[in-house]
C-alpha cells in the first residue's frame, strides 16, 4: 500500500510545517532539522554509482513502480556530494563529465505530455511505494544524503521535489553558461567512443532530444509550478539566449501562449504576494527564496528573450505586455522604490523600470533607465560578457535561422558576425563603424592580458566585476576606454533592434 513520504526533518512534518509559516522560535525549528539530520546518521549512505542509477531511472520512467521523489532527491543529494566546491569552474568540469546524466535532465524536463499527465506525474512521485522489507537499504535510500535547495522554502508541499529540480536545472545551466552562442560541444571521434561518452551537447538534437516544438510545451509544465518554475525559467531563458532558434519558436507563439509573458508575470506575482504577506522579522535579502529570487530568475528569463534578437518579442511585449506584464512591474516598482530596497535590489529595479519603457515603447526612457538607474561600469563589463557569447553585432543584420555559431572579428577577437557580408556592412556603418571600436577593443584586450581577458568575457561567478576593477586599477587602465567599448557595444544592441523592429513593421 502507497504510504506519504517520510520527512526529512521532522516526525510530523505538518507541525514543521505550522511552524515555519507560523514563525515561532528559530532554535525549535533548528532543533527539527538537527533532528532529521541525527536521524539520517543511523543508516550508510548509497554509492554514486546506486545514486546515478536511481536518477537516471527516475527522470527515463518516472511513472515507474518504485519511483519516488524522496529517493530522487536523495540520490541527486548524493551526486551532489560528488561535485566538487572547490569554484565554478571545477564543478562545471565535474558536471561535464556526466553528459548521460544530463540528457536524462534535459529530456526530462522536455518531455510533452498533456497537463493532467504532468499532475499525475507529480502526484505519482510524491507518494512512496519503495519496499520497506530491508530497513537498513530503504533508509539508506530515504534519509542519507538529502538535496536541501537554500533557494527553495523550505516549508512549502513538495520540497524534496522542488529541490531537485533547482538543483538538476542549475547543473544544465552551469554547462550551458559557459558555452558561445550557437556553438555546441565537438564529437570525440576516436574509435569506441560510445554515445554516453560524447559531450553533451554536441549538436541541436542532443540539446534538445524531443525537438524545438515539443521542449518549449514540455518546459511550459515544469515553469507553471509555483515553487520551482522560476528555475526552469532560469534554464529556458540561458538556451534561448545561446539558441536563438529556440527563442523564436517561444515567441512565434505569440503573446497568449503563457511561457513567454504570462509565466514569468506568474512568478513575479507569487513573490509579490509572498512580499505582502512578509512577517515582521522579515529582511530583505537577495537570497530570500520567495521573493528576492523569483524575481531574479524571471526578470532574466524575459531579458534573455528579449536581448536574443527577436522583434517580435519586442511587438509582443508592446501588445502582450500591456495586459499581462505592466499591472505586476508597476507593483514591483513600488515595492523596490523604497531606497533600502533600490539600492539592494539595483539590478531588478533597473530591469522593471526599462520593460517598461519597452512595454510603453518609449525609447528614451530606457537611456534614461541605464543613465541614472545602474552602476554604468558594472554595465560596461556586463557588456564585454553579453558580446563575446555571441550574436552577430551588425547594426543592419536580418535575422538568421541557419547561423549556427557567428564568427569573431580575426582582430579585436570579441565581436562577432554571421558572415563576410555582415562583417563588411559593420566595418562601414555609418553610425557605428566597427572599424572606429576595433582597435581600442584590441588595445584593452592586449593591456588587460591573455589569462584576465579571458576571464573578463566568460560568464563565471569566479570573476566578478570587482575583480574586473582590480584588474584594470593593477594594469593602470583608463576607465574611459572601457566605458567607450561597454558604449559601443551597447548602443550596437540598440541600433540592431531598432532596425529589426522597423522592417518587421
Amino acid at each position: 500500500m502507497a504510504q506519504a513520504l517520510p520527512s526529512l526533518f521532522s516526525s510530523d512534518p505538518e507541525d514543521f510545517v505550522q511552524s515555519f509559516l507560523q514563525g515561532r522560535d528559530k532554535s525549535e525549528l533548528l532543533a527539527k532539522v538537527e533532528e532529521g539530520k541525527n536521524r539520517a546518521g543511523i543508516y550508510k549512505p548509497i554509492s554514486l554509482e546506486t545514486a546515478l542509477d536511481i536518477m537516471v531511472s527516475t527522470m527515463e520512467n518516472p511513472m515507474g513502480p518504485e519511483t519516488c521523489s524522496l529517493k530522487f532527491n536523495i540520490a541527486v543529494g548524493r551526486f551532489r556530494q560528488s561535485i566538487p566546491e572547490g569554484g565554478a569552474t571545477k564543478a562545471r568540469r565535474s558536471l561535464e563529465a556526466y553528459p548521460d546524466v544530463m540528457r536524462a535532465i534535459i529530456s526530462f524536463f522536455t518531455r510533452k505530455q498533456s497537463s493532467a499527465d504532468h499532475a499525475a506525474m507529480l502526484d505519482h512521485l510524491a507518494t512512496c511505494c519503495c519496499p520497506r522489507g530491508d530497513l537498513e537499504v530503504y533508509g539508506s535510500m530515504h534519509s542519507t544524503t538529502p538535496c536541501v535547495e537554500k533557494r527553495i522554502f523550505l516549508a512549502e508541499k513538495g520540497v524534496f521535489l522542488d529541490s531537485t529540480i533547482g538543483y538538476l536545472s542549475d547543473c544544465l545551466v552551469a554547462i550551458l553558461s559557459n558555452m558561445t552562442q550557437g556553438k555546441f560541444r565537438q564529437l570525440k571521434n576516436h574509435a569506441g567512443a560510445t554515445r554516453r561518452q560524447q559531450p553533451w551537447p554536441h549538436g541541436m538534437d542532443d540539446l534538445l532530444p524531443n525537438g524545438l516544438a515539443d521542449s518549449v510545451d514540455g518546459f511550459n509544465l515544469w515553469v507553471a509550478d509555483k515553487n520551482s518554475g522560476h528555475f526552469i525559467l532560469k534554464l529556458v531563458g540561458t538556451i534561448a539566449q545561446l539558441y536563438p532558434i529556440f527563442g523564436l519558436e517561444i515567441v512565434s507563439r505569440g503573446p497568449d501562449y503563457v511561457l513567454g509573458l504570462q509565466r514569468p508575470a506568474q512568478h513575479l506575482v507569487n513573490a509579490m504576494d509572498a512580499y505582502d504577506r512578509r512577517p515582521e522579522w522579515w529582511i530583505p535579502k537577495k537570497t530570500d527564496a520567495r521573493f528576492a529570487i523569483p524575481v531574479s530568475y524571471a526578470l532574466n528569463f524575459i531579458r534573455q528573450l528579449y536581448t536574443g534578437g527577436s522583434s517580435q518579442y519586442t511587438k509582443m511585449m508592446v501588445t502582450g505586455g500591456k495586459r499581462i506584464l505592466l499591472p505586476v512591474l508597476l507593483r514591483g516598482i513600488a515595492v523596490l522604490s523604497p531606497p533600502y530596497m533600490s539600492f539592494l535590489f539595483r539590478d531588478e529595479f533597473f530591469h522593471m523600470n526599462f520593460l517598461m519603457s519597452v512595454i510603453n515603447n518609449r525609447p528614451n526612457d530606457g537611456a534614461f533607465c541605464m543613465e541614472t538607474l545602474t552602476d554604468l561600469e558594472k554595465q560596461w563589463f556586463r557588456e564585454l560578457r553579453n558580446a563575446h557569447q555571441g550574436g552577430c553585432y551588425n547594426p543592419t543584420c536580418v535575422p538568421k535561422s541557419n547561423v549556427v555559431h557567428a564568427p569573431k572579428c580575426s582582430s579585436c577577437d570579441l565581436i562577432r558576425y554571421c558572415d563576410a557580408k555582415c562583417q563588411k556592412e559593420a566595418w562601414k556603418n555609418q553610425q557605428l563603424p566597427h572599424r572606429a571600436i576595433c582597435p581600442k577593443i584590441k588595445s584593452l584586450r592586449e593591456r588587460l592580458g591573455p589569462y584576465i581577458w579571458a576571464r573578463t568575457v566568460s560568464p563565471s561567478p569566479e570573476f566578478t566585476y570587482r575583480d574586473f576593477m582590480n584588474a584594470c586599477k593593477k594594469k593602470k587602465i583608463d576607465m574611459e576606454l572601457v566605458k567607450e567599448v561597454g558604449l559601443h557595444i551597447s548602443c550596437l544592441q540598440g541600433s540592431q533592434t531598432l532596425f529589426r523592429n522597423q522592417i518587421s513593421s
